[in-house]
């Protein structure tokens, strides 16, 4: 039975609001400040091609508020760039992917939201997207969906308990990636998956990464060693759903975005999905792990110019956005997979083998490490995806392993 709490703006939320505003204001007087803002309009920025998804929630709480809400389509990897560049022109409320969050914060331009929202996340969301809508323990934004990569795999060629396994995998059939050219964001975390840490145990620490030791290196020896892995095939990224379709590859790792593609490739009722498999490296057998995406909405107070209960509305509108009925909502209409603990429950979600497989690799850390939210992320993506893919192409020499991850991690922890 779907649910739908009534959220009324309350004096705290309009006190830290207040207060809030308070704190970053030029020293207008609160008189100029309330008045500022002359719109009961609200404007919201929803990820492309899903204005129409969320109409029937903005009109609830339109008429629950008062306010009116302006929708527009925007690229979700924009948000921080876009917000950034002039917070008094962008949306009041706004989609981001929980990685932008780190750096929004640094900047001032969000708050930490106020305390009955907080709770109502921690009462109804899952432990990993509680996590991604943190930053240094604080509450920044309201989540409403998760991402991660999983496995999908030809049923012809494997079978579901083949793929629990990587040796497996590529001992009966054949597994295919780009290591010549290396994705960080899918091979970054086999470093996570052997204990090793990126920006400390909370990604948070910039000078909290420790790859220069054995377990890195021994990470490194196995990306080495997949040329000579009979079951391992490189992939061009260009290529690898054409080589799926042609049975060169039974097995590859990707997310959401791909599986139509997949269906498509070696037909639906052929394609199997499954959670990473266990993988042995440098002798010991661990838990494949991958980053996870949370999907959040964020309000950016600057464009209320001081007008608190402009304020309120926005933070009310970002708890209608994310609530479990606008996640079920979102699951039918464009398969975000739901990160309300409720709305993951549903028969619908459980019944889909994508979603099933999804839940169960953002459920804990044994299968996913949440992306680091840190501006040096950047300097993360460049740098590993470099020693990788140049371990791979036999560029590096196995005995300048651990010096080229020790400098690594020193020159991440300068990064700014």
């Amino acid at each position: 039975m779907k649910t739908w709490k009534k959220m009324m703006i309350t004096a705290a939320s309009l006190t830290l609001a207040g207060s809030v505003l308070a704190a970053c204001s030029s020293g207008k007087d609160s008189k100029s400040a309330d008045t500022a803002s002359d719109s009961k309009t609200i404007k919201v920025w929803v990820p492309t091609d899903t204005k129409t998804s969320y109409q029937d929630i903005i009109k609830k709480f339109e008429k629950e508020s008062g306010y009116k809400v302006e929708i527009i389509e925007s690229v979700n990897a924009d948000a921080q760039e876009k917000v950034k560049k002039d917070p008094s022109a962008a949306a009041d409320v706004f989609s981001l992917p929980h990685d932008q969050l780190g750096q929004l914060v640094e900047s001032g331009v969000i708050q930490e939201i106020p305390e009955n929202y907080t709770k109502e996340i921690a009462d109804t969301q899952t432990d990993q997207a509680i996590v991604g809508a943190q930053y240094k323990g604080k509450t920044y934004a309201f989540p409403y969906g998760v991402e991660s990569q999983v496995l999908l795999y030809n049923k012809n060629k494997l079978t579901p308990e083949d793929v629990t396994n990587y040796e497996t995998i590529t001992t009966k059939a054949t597994f295919g990636a780009p290591f010549k050219d290396i994705n960080s964001y899918s091979e970054g975390p086999l470093f996570l998956s052997v204990g090793d840490t990126l920006f400390g145990p909370n990604g948070e620490d910039p000078k909290g990464t420790n790859w220069g030791n054995e377990a890195g290196v021994s990470v490194l020896k196995w990306i080495a060693d997949q040329k000579n892995n009979k079951g391992f095939v490189n992939l061009d990224p260009n290529n690898v759903m054409s080589k799926f379709a042609d049975g060169t590859v039974a097995a590859i790792e990707t997310g959401p975005w791909d599986y139509k593609n997949a269906q498509k490739a070696i037909g639906a009722e052929n394609l199997g999905v499954a959670v990473y498999p266990t993988i042995t490296i440098g002798g010991n057998t661990v838990q494949q792990k991958a980053f996870l995406g949370v999907k959040l909405y964020a309000v950016n107070q600057a464009p209320a110019k001081g007008d608190t209960k402009r304020i309120a509305a926005s933070y009310k509108l970002a708890s209608y956005l994310t609530n479990q009925e606008s996640q079920e909502n979102q699951f039918k209409t464009n398969f975000v997979v739901p990160s309300n603990k409720t709305a993951q429950a549903a028969d619908n979600v459980q019944a889909d083998e994508l979603a099933k497989a999804v839940i169960k690799m953002g459920s804990s850390t044994e299968y996913t490490v949440v992306m680091p939210k840190l501006s040096q992320m950047g300097t993360f993506w460049n740098e590993s995806k470099a020693i990788m893919s140049d371990t791979y192409n036999g560029k590096i020499k196995e005995s300048d392993y651990l010096a080229k991850l020790q400098q690594f991690d020193k020159d991440i922890a300068n990064a700014k």
